[in-house]
């Protein structure tokens, strides 16, 4: 009973925290585009830092008013599953990089892009909490349906030509990108490849939620803000995001069918899908222009280094800086610090010549090989591959785990062509901590009734 009284109170505190980060964090605009990045940070580490002290602090009372006394380390280690140590070390060995970089101020704060050791510190101590205190419920997605909506119709005014919250600079809108201003932004999130990550995770999840919320009499309202998110992805058109929805719907589908005998025939046909896009794109996607013109040109063993907005360029230049500190990167969110290499463009419009410098692989996976290391690479990539086997082994009895992990899927792929960033990057860690609770933790109830075997 004591120990159940320690979690509820801590419960109560994550709840608060992700109540914050599902809806005030996601609409903060902070003072526009100029500056949103480093002021979403900002709060970031403001609310998660109160977090953190206060539920540490509200279970080490309760230990010391006898209530609930503290785990002892062989307690806490049959509590933390696989995920949990492989994430701790990811953490460990950041914390070595930055102690081994020759940029430490960059590597522990970070440079524009705010991602240095104090923000990867933040997304695994909270995934630990969260992990351990959090009890899903159908609130929590209801409150994040509401704050994307709000986010996306604000998309939609931007789209119209019109200013809402004076997040671009006066007089400037969403078509003075690349030609008034350097980037192209939407939204209370700011940057498009940003944006996309957060809605890779967001349409999944809503699909997911409406197809296994079987308890829930409003999930056929779902379908509102999964529509709204999908016509934004789709009018900004970030390639990365729009394989990352798709990939994520069309996998974990047989996860999602119910019996064993739809599960199979889904995975089979999604099997034989796949097949048959990839030969369609092999033998007609050079008549198609865009990124299915690129992909059958790379099928064919043919690149550009224009290919993927410029990412082929990107990836060739950050893979450059592997052999210079191949096992512990060269420190967190030091990329642009090590690199020369820029973009270079002529606008017809404005007459000039415009140079645009790199300071991110615009590949998460690559990123951190180049920034952590090889052996920070390899402990994340297992952890991520520890959760999908949760996910697969635990998808068809339990809906949190299957939205979860759709969620995580969606992500994970985008993020083969996307940025990590403190605006969109916590809730990819959120959806972490759900999918992987403590041992220790009570059953998550979230309304939504299981499926009888």
């Amino acid at each position: 009973m004591r120990n159940q009284h320690s979690r509820n109170v801590c419960s109560a505190i994550t709840s608060l925290y992700l109540a914050a980060l599902l809806c005030l964090y996601l609409l903060y605009p902070g003072q526009g585009y100029q500056s949103i990045t480093v002021q979403k940070w900002q709060l970031y580490l403001w609310l998660t830092g109160i977090y953190a002290a206060a539920a540490l602090l509200a279970r080490l009372e309760l230990a010391l008013v006898g209530a609930a006394p503290l785990p002892s380390p062989r307690g806490l280690g049959s509590a933390l599953s696989p995920p949990h140590w492989l994430f701790l070390g990811y953490l460990l060995v950041t914390a070595l990089s930055a102690a081994l970089s020759e940029h430490r101020p960059t590597a522990l704060w970070g440079s524009v892009r705010c991602e240095g050791l104090a923000a990867i510190t933040l997304y695994v101590v909270s995934f630990l909490l969260v992990s351990a205190y959090a009890r899903p419920r159908r609130w929590m997605l209801w409150l994040f349906a509401a704050a994307i909506s709000v986010n996306c119709v604000i998309c939609l005014i931007q789209f119209a030509g019109y200013n809402p919250l004076h997040l671009y600079p006066e007089g400037m809108n969403y078509y003075g990108a690349y030609k008034q201003y350097a980037g192209e932004f939407l939204g209370t999130i700011g940057n498009v490849d940003i944006l996309s990550a957060v809605l890779s995770l967001s349409i999944p999840a809503f699909c997911a939620a409406l197809l296994r919320g079987k308890g829930d009499r409003l999930r056929f309202l779902l379908p509102a803000p999964m529509i709204l998110c999908l016509i934004v992805l789709l009018k900004a058109f970030v390639a990365g995001g729009v394989l990352g929805v798709g990939g994520a719907l069309v996998l974990s589908a047989p996860l999602l069918c119910e019996g064993k005998t739809a599960r199979k025939r889904a995975a089979l046909g999604v099997a034989c899908g796949i097949v048959l896009f990839a030969v369609a794109v092999y033998a007609f996607g050079g008549r198609m222009g865009g990124f299915l013109y690129e992909a059958s040109e790379l099928m064919r063993g043919r690149w550009d280094d224009d290919f993927g907005s410029g990412r082929l360029y990107i990836w060739r230049n950050a893979l450059a800086l592997v052999p210079e500190h191949p096992l512990f990167g060269g420190g967190p969110d030091t990329l642009g610090l090590r690199t020369d290499a820029a973009f270079e463009r002529y606008d017809e419009a404005l007459g000039i010549l415009i140079h645009s410098s790199i300071d991110t692989a615009h590949n998460e996976y690559l990123n951190i090989l180049v920034n952590q290391g090889a052996a920070a690479l390899a402990l994340y990539l297992a952890a991520l591959i520890a959760s999908a086997v949760r996910w697969v082994r635990r998808c068809a009895d339990e809906p949190v785990t299957a939205v979860c992990g759709c969620a995580i899927l969606g992500y994970c792929i985008q993020a083969f062509f996307g940025i990590s960033s403190p605006i969109s990057t916590p809730y990819f860690w959120m959806a972490l901590a759900l999918l992987n609770p403590m041992r220790h933790s009570t059953e998550p109830s979230t309304g939504i009734k299981r499926r009888s075997k």
